[in-house]
């Protein structure tokens, strides 16, 4: 390689003045792992069912909302829209933001706008600050412009740009592109069970997008949270009616799951190896649910080889969230 910024080396070594953008750039490093789940986390796995997590933070920035960042600011650059844009803001519950304020100074653009809940759990506030983000607290009340509108107003003042992950399509093709596609070179044919957390809904808009594309015997499924229950990232569905990607047009089946089993779940997988925080919880007590619902006619989800095989996202880690654990699980969990 003569100017060290076109493609990885071999040894996974970047270099060049894109060496760091080349790196956080999926397109130029191996996929994130598919790990399938131990039997006792997995209660149907005598009627052939397989369960695997998809690893996403495993990102070089641990979570994976860093890839919706990342493909909103190359559309965005490619039509044009950052030139002249000093400051970029967004409402985000943490992950988002938090992934444009690492990346977004490799397009030039050095002041990053944070419009987050007033509640954001510490270490996300944390991660927030060490990477150089200006916080603005929200507070969602009645009648007062939300949180997405605020960053959509502040997006139109001069030099500003607003990514709108709410309803930016780069959100959904991000994981169209990156996410399903490394999944389907994994497993193939063999998926019949696709599950994941609805926030932003970016995810399950981008897999339906690509998998009725691949096949018509993947199941779509999303997990939001329940009414009057809590997990970071993740939305209930009356909060889902301020998204704008078409997500409830994506999935075939909606699950809702609660807070507790979210942080159980997450707690189980932790102490199984996988290192996967609430919202993966949340799309593994989802997938769960499902999976128990349709117990009784699994021969419908059945790939060729006879098996059930789903997967479920694990979005980000446990570890800025290592103060809500004590607070949402019981002593006799630990």
């Amino acid at each position: 390689m003569k100017n060290g910024n076109k493609k990885r080396e071999s040894s996974n070594v970047f270099k060049g003045s894109r060496a760091i953008l080349d790196f956080l750039n999926p397109d130029n490093n191996l996929p994130t792992p598919l790990v399938e789940l131990p039997g006792r986390l997995n209660p149907f796995a005598k009627n052939k069912v397989r369960i695997f997590a998809k690893l996403m933070y495993l990102l070089p920035l641990l979570n994976l909302k860093s890839l919706t960042a990342l493909n909103m600011l190359f559309e965005a650059k490619k039509a044009g829209e950052l030139k002249g844009v000093d400051t970029i803001v967004e409402h985000s519950s943490g992950n988002t933001a938090f992934s444009l304020a690492a990346i977004a100074p490799l397009f030039g653009i050095n002041n990053v706008k944070a419009i987050v809940p007033k509640d954001i759990a510490p270490g996300k506030l944390e991660l927030l600050r060490l990477f150089g983000a200006e916080l603005v607290f929200n507070e969602e009340l009645p009648g007062k412009p939300s949180g997405i509108e605020k960053a959509r107003r502040m997006g139109k003042k001069k030099n500003h740009f607003n990514p709108a992950q709410y309803e930016n399509k780069a959100n959904g093709s991000a994981h169209e592109k990156w996410t399903t596609h490394q999944i389907w070179n994994q497993l193939g044919s063999d998926l019949t069970i696709f599950c994941a957390a609805l926030g932003t809904s970016g995810t399950v808009v981008g897999a339906s997008n690509y998998f009725r594309k691949k096949s018509k015997n993947i199941a779509i499924v999303g997990t939001l949270c329940a009414p009057k229950h809590a997990v970071p990232g993740v939305r209930n569905e009356k909060r889902l009616k301020e998204i704008k990607l078409d997500w409830n047009k994506a999935i075939d089946y909606k699950i809702e799951a609660e807070t507790r089993e979210s942080f159980k779940n997450s707690l189980e997988l932790c102490r199984a190896g996988i290192m996967a925080g609430p919202s993966s919880g949340l799309a593994l007590a989802g997938l769960l649910k499902f999976l128990k619902n349709n117990s009784a006619d699994f021969d419908k989800f059945r790939n060729s080889k006879g098996e059930v095989v789903a997967t479920f996202i694990c979005a980000d880690t446990p570890l800025p969230y290592l103060d809500k654990y004590s607070t949402h699980l019981d002593p006799g969990d630990f």
